[in-house]
């Protein structure tokens, strides 16, 4: 079997045949640990004495946790994907269910359809979506009275005319629903491209239930809310930082408080609008067709908001670039200079109703409510499905309609949350009398402020950008399931209720990348039997004929699923389908983001004795980068009895 040729950088710890971890950054010292527990005192140290390294141990010993979470890791890490699995189990931050995750269209524009809050993706992920095509309420019968008289899957397969899935599905009670992992790890997830700060899209790799935790609600400045753990990454105008660390936590459940002013970065400025990004371009030394062309707009929207942003080129700017187009031509002249007689008898003769253009007069307010109804009418039918509320009729010809009428209420005659969508034939009932005009707004007084004033997703192309929004209040909301989610590609975040969140682990992904031909083969000591039950069993080693006979079995099935593999992908098949044959023993790689306490929390539990002996290596790897950066805590996590506090 082939291998690849892989370089492993020199300050990487080697592990098991074709596996490491290296650290890729980390801010983390014993110091920050004893700054963070005295900030309450306002007394901050540059160097650690012996009372520091004292006051670390009675951390550690008396269970003070918060201190050490103020220090983060982030890992290089390739393992077998058996090894990976397990360990994905550790999770720095967590999400509530009821946080709305952006996705967007194959024109990157997101709309209402298309988000999803974490519960109904975990619902999706676990339990699977709605079955159209569900056995019959007799079939499922009459599959469940032959179970129970004994008969075998395979045999009511074949007598009832059904798949054995459709069998297996309604014995488990899972009937009425279909898989749908495929349907959500296929769906557009935006996400924040860190190296241009423009938004782009991504896939959801896996989603983790990961418990009841104690949970915070953080609002914005401009009304966004997200309810997260204190130790999820959040993108401030800093960096990425805790939730903890963003806004200065201090204080626990109902007394929590914020000691610091802090700004996250949020979903969506179109980037012909983001005064850095038009910046950015123009020192780039773009030209404003050049910056429209990027930025998917016309060139006059780009000149509009340069101008806004006091960015206008300069007369020489403009031109500088330029060969004028009458260079080397001769035998003309030009005389354009018109004085300011010349000028006035223009405008005379041009202004008023002596020009082409005038139309009889100033136009009606209702005339200008009209004008700006029409403009706003297809952001509004898009965000209601092109849909009438009405009659249910989907297309044909629709209408803007004002909920509250413009006669009773005219402050609201400019508002978007104003209006809905409505056929032509209903909006001519809804306006035969003002009576019926008023039912129509009681029976849809609560779609009010449905629709929003955003960019329609018909304009195309338009980029967006982050922008950073202040954080005005936390508040405890107490114990919720939590959640998180692990993101394929290279940005690892993702937008939850219009905040960029980070997601902790960021894993290669063969479906963009072609899969490696590294293996996991153990070596001969390695390989052991499992003596006992479940719950109560050890592990005892084999025979040297046993051990090398499954090394090469090993070895034999990874050849083939290699090969297997790599015939699908020549003859066209998608990588993304293709790697199912591929094995949990294959490698693959991810970057893990931790904190020094659930850092602890990892060691102690997978360098136990009792944990696999393949991720123990890998524990024990991860614990001499921790002993190197941090080696007071250390030593005292040691002594404490490798507990986390």
């Amino acid at each position: 079997m082939a291998t690849t040729d892989r370089v492993i950088a020199e300050d990487a710890i080697r592990v098991l045949d074709h596996g490491f971890v290296r650290l890729d950054g980390a801010m983390a010292t014993d110091l920050s640990v004893v700054n963070a527990a005295r900030v309450s005192f306002a007394r901050r140290k540059d160097e650690m004495d012996a009372a520091d390294e004292g006051l670390i141990r009675f951390l550690m010993r008396d269970r003070h946790g918060t201190p050490f979470e103020h220090n983060s890791f982030r890992f290089h890490i390739r393992a077998p994907i058996f090894v990976a699995r397990e360990w994905f189990r550790h999770r720095v931050g967590c999400l509530t269910g009821d946080t709305v995750v952006t996705f967007v269209d194959i024109n990157s524009h997101a709309n209402r359809a298309l988000s999803k809050t974490i519960d109904e993706l975990w619902r999706m992920w676990t339990v699977g979506e709605k079955n159209g095509h569900a056995l019959a309420p007799e079939v499922a019968a009459e599959v469940d009275r032959r179970a129970a008289s004994g008969e075998r899957i395979r045999a009511m397969s074949r007598s009832l005319g059904i798949g054995r899935r459709a069998v297996r599905s309604q014995l488990g009670g899972r009937n009425g629903y279909r898989n749908s992992r495929w349907r959500v790890r296929k769906m557009r997830l935006r996400v924040l491209d860190e190296s241009t700060g423009e938004f782009v899209t991504s896939h959801i790799a896996d989603i983790f239930e990961k418990g009841v935790q104690p949970v915070y609600r953080l609002t914005l400045a401009d009304g966004k809310q997200v309810t997260l753990t204190t130790n999820h990454r959040v993108l401030t105008d800093e960096g990425w930082k805790t939730m903890g660390q963003a806004i200065g936590l201090r204080g626990e459940g109902e007394k929590v408080r914020m000691t610091r002013s802090c700004a996250l970065m949020v979903n969506g400025v179109p980037v012909h609008q983001d005064r850095a990004w038009l910046r950015s371009r123009r020192v780039a030394g773009r030209s404003v067709g050049e910056i429209a062309a990027e930025a998917g707009c016309s060139y006059h929207t780009v000149r509009k908001w340069l101008a806004r942003h006091e960015l206008s080129f300069t007369p020489e700017e403009r031109y500088r670039s330029r060969r004028p187009w009458n260079a080397g031509k001769q035998g003309y002249s030009i005389r354009l200079v018109h004085t300011r007689e010349h000028l006035d008898a223009i405008r005379r003769a041009r202004s008023g109703e002596r020009s082409n253009l005038w139309r009889g007069g100033l136009s009606s307010e209702r005339q200008n409510i009209g004008r700006w109804t029409t403009e706003h009418a297809a952001v509004v039918h898009e965000q209601y499905g092109f849909t009438c509320v009405r009659c249910g009729e989907t297309g044909g010809r629709l209408h803007a309609h004002h909920i509250v009428p413009v006669w009773l209420d005219e402050t609201k005659a400019r508002d978007v949350g104003n209006l809905i969508s409505v056929c032509d034939g209903c909006h001519r009932s809804i306006h035969r009398t003002r009576e019926t005009e008023l039912s129509f707004a009681r029976d849809f007084t609560e779609r009010i402020g449905f629709a929003q004033d955003v960019v329609s997703s018909r304009t195309r192309g338009w980029k967006l950008t982050a922008h950073a929004v202040a954080v005005v209040a936390i508040d405890y909301i107490g114990l919720r399931q939590t959640y998180d989610l692990s993101i394929a590609g290279p940005w690892p975040n993702f937008v939850a209720n219009g905040v960029v969140v980070h997601n902790s682990f960021n894993e290669f992904s063969m479906r963009y990348a072609r899969a490696t031909d590294d293996f996991y083969v153990p070596e001969a000591d390695d390989v052991r039997s499992q003596v006992g039950k479940p719950g109560a069993y050890s592990f005892e080693p084999v025979s040297d004929e046993l051990a090398e006979q499954t090394r090469e079995e090993l070895q034999a099935v990874y050849d083939t699923a290699y090969e297997t593999y790599e015939r699908l992908v020549e003859a066209g098949v998608a990588r993304e389908l293709a790697r199912s044959v591929m094995p949990v023993g294959s490698y693959t790689e991810f970057f893990w983001t931790v904190n020094a306490r659930a850092l602890m929390n990892f060691v102690s539990l997978r360098a136990a004795d009792t944990a696999q002996r393949e991720i123990r290596y890998y524990a024990d790897a991860v614990e001499q980068f921790f002993a190197q950066k941090m080696p007071v805590t250390h030593a005292a996590f040691v002594a404490a009895g490798r507990v986390a506090p």
